[in-house]
């Protein structure tokens, strides 16, 4: 009686692990990161912000320049605080 039961217990145990499937689902693989808008060029505009990251548009053609945002701030809307584009000069893209 005494092997009985260790014995029973260890087929058990084989019998339930040797059943044991994992699941077999797809999985796709990671889209391209959408560009945050606020990194984006912002048309008619020299600096926006959305209250925690700042940007201004990059001389002479280049991209953005943003400041980096802080680990507990709150994005709001996207506003324009600095529209001081000169009127003579095409927008560069």
């Amino acid at each position: 009686m005494q092997r009985f039961r260790p014995t029973m217990l260890i087929l058990a145990v084989a019998l339930t692990a040797a059943s044991a499937h994992a699941a077999e689902i797809e999985i796709p693989p990671p889209g391209k990161p959408k560009e945050l808008s606020v990194y984006v060029n912002q048309p008619n505009c020299m600096r926006w912000t959305d209250d925690c990251v700042n940007c201004s548009r990059g001389a002479d053609g280049k991209g953005p320049t943003c400041s980096n945002i802080g680990f507990a701030c709150q994005p709001k809307a996207i506003r324009c605080v600095g529209t001081d584009i000169p009127q003579s000069e095409p927008e560069k893209k």
